[in-house]
Formats: C-alpha cells, sequence, structure tokens
C-alpha cells in the first residue's frame, strides 16, 4: 500500500520518465549497497584461520631438549604420503620446504617461537591439496605452488592467474578442486569498499587485508614476476614484537610425540621430533602440520612433505 502511494504522489509531480529515472536510481542504490556488503564480508572472511590460539600451550619443553641426543636424519629413510614416516622411540631430524600461510606479516626469525596446529578454515582443502599433491609434482617450482596458495588466501580470482599458473593448478588439484577455486575469486575491490571494509580492525588485520588486496591486483595485471608478488605478500624488515615462546620449542602433537619447528625463512624449516619411549611406533606425515607462531604478526607455515636434504 505505502509502494502505491508512494507512486500515485510521484505521478502528480513528475513525468513517466522521471518517475523510472528516480527508480532506477534507487534500485541501483540498493544493489551497489548490496555488492558493497557481500564485498565486504568476502574480503573479511578468512581462508586460513589457524592460529596461536590453536596451539597446546602448556605441554611444552625448553629448545634445549634433546640437545646431547644422537638424531637420525630422515633424509634417505622411505617416506610414503599415505603412511608417512614409520617412527619407532627416538630423536629424528629433518630438512623440509615450507609454505607460508599468512600475507601482510613478517617472515620467521630466530625470535619466533612455532607450535603445531592443525589445518583449519574455508579454504583448508585447496591448500592442503596444493601442497600435499606437490610431493609427485616435483618438477613444478616451490614459487609456482607459493603463488598458487597466496592466491587462494587471498581469494584471487583464478581466470585472473597466469596460464603457467592455471597449468600448475590443473596438476595438483583433482577436478571438483579446480571447479570450486574457478567459482572463487575477487575481481576488483574498490578503495571506497576496502577503505570500509578495513574500518575498526585493528591495525595488524588491515595490513593483512592491504596486502591480500595487493595480491589479487598483482593477478589482475600482466605481471609474473615472482619477487613482485613476495614483495606484496611479506612485510619487511623484521617483527618488532617479541615472541612469547622460544625459537626452537618443543611442542606435544596431537599424535603423542613431541615437535619442534625451526624456520629458515618461510621457504624451508628444520623439523626435530622425539619419541617416546612410552610409543611404539608412529606415524609421522610433515604436510599434516602447520607450523604457527606464538608472534601473530609472524607467517604461519604449513610444512610440505619434500625434503630439503644436500
Amino acid at each position: 500500500m505505502k509502494n502505491f502511494v508512494f507512486l500515485f504522489l510521484l505521478s502528480t509531480s513528475f513525468t513517466n520518465a522521471q518517475i523510472f529515472d528516480i527508480l532506477k536510481d534507487k534500485v541501483k542504490n540498493q544493489a551497489t549497497h548490496l555488492i558493497g556488503d557481500k564485498a565486504i564480508g568476502a574480503i573479511t572472511t578468512e581462508a586460513i584461520t589457524t592460529n596461536f590460539k590453536d596451539c597446546n600451550k602448556v605441554d611444552i619443553k625448553s629448545p634445549d631438549f634433546g640437545k646431547n641426543e644422537n638424531y637420525t636424519k630422515l633424509c634417505n629413510v622411505a617416506f610414503s604420503p599415505s603412511e608417512g614416516y614409520l617412527l619407532k622411540p627416538g630423536f629424528y631430524i629433518i630438512e623440509l620446504k615450507s609454505f607460508c600461510l599468512h600475507a601482510g606479516t613478517y617472515a620467521p626469525s630466530k625470535g619466533d617461537g612455532y607450535l603445531y596446529a592443525p589445518l583449519k578454515g574455508q579454504k583448508k582443502d585447496l591448500v592442503a591439496s596444493l601442497i600435499k599433491n606437490w610431493y609427485k609434482n616435483q618438477d613444478i617450482p616451490q614459487e609456482k605452488v607459493q603463488a598458487l596458495v597466496w592466491g587462494v588466501i587471498a581469494k584471487s580470482s583464478f581466470k585472473n592467474m597466469s596460464p603457467d599458473l592455471q597449468l600448475a593448478a590443473t596438476r595438483l588439484l583433482s577436478k571438483s578442486e579446480l571447479l570450486s577455486l574457478s567459482k572463487m575469486g575477487l575481481d576488483f575491490v574498490p578503495a571506497s569498499v576496502m577503505s570500509k571494509a578495513k574500518s575498526n580492525l585493528p591495525q595488524s588485520v588491515q595490513m593483512v587485508l592491504e596486502a591480500e588486496n595487493k595480491i589479487r591486483s598483482f593477478f589482475s595485471s600482466s605481471s609474473s614476476s615472482y619477487s613482485e608478488l613476495e614483495k606484496l605478500a611479506l612485510l619487511t624488515g623484521v617483527n618488532p614484537l617479541t615472541s612469547e615462546i622460544s625459537y626452537g620449542t618443543w611442542g606435544l602433537h596431537p599424535k603423542g610425540y613431541w615437535t619442534s619447528y625451526q624456520p629458515h625463512g618461510y621457504r624451508q624449516m628444520t623439523v626435530r621430533i622425539y619419541v617416546p619411549n612410552t610409543m611404539t611406533s608412529v606415524s609421522y606425515i610433515p604436510s599434516d602440520d602447520v607450523a604457527v607462531p606464538a608472534n601473530t604478526g609472524s607467517q604461519r607455515l604449513k610444512v610440505s612433505d619434500v625434503l630439503n636434504c644436500n
């Protein structure tokens, strides 16, 4: 009834063309508002949500634990992607390649302590497949896999990615995962929407959102330089905040063994494992783990199954 009265009053003062223009502008403004709200929801929803709150901060040991023990190197030990490394009680050490899961943060430093956490978030399956399936496709450069991971985390449009990245994705993902990837993504986020999305958020979160938007812009451009992408994804310098746990701290894994993560930048890390005598054996699959920093301004790292042994 209200709409009828509104239209009747309009008709007594305006021509049909004027009425149409007014209604068109009203619909356009409402649509713009709805699109903006939807975009803000997409921008601020984290693809990967794993954080330090997901870590077991109670069962930890000093970095010096096991310093006088003999470690078995896993570089030449049999490994299966499904079964992992079968480890009996003892101390082990392995050099692995890793990936950044958190754009807009600082690279790991010797001041950052890391603990285990599970992979969580709306895009956890896509990220897990990209990294796990790299083990059987190691001819794909690590930089291309990392670029795809950053693209997923930043909610970038798959169609905007370069042909070589799209080809790499077809080798690392299943058909259903590729379909899911092709349906996701933001093409363009206006500055006004970004400003609204970032308002009232902590500065650290704003920096992450800004980095993700820069990554989306990179994929929308004609650039294919990994070094340029890396500069957009990572903060330069050293994190000024102090970590509440020390570099190399041991943490109890849910499977009952202990792990100590020692990143060397975001692309590689040393992992130490301790299997207690109370256990017969354990299956250790590196790519099941996310190494999470106590310092929220530093990068979450996804461990891969690919060795970094010299």
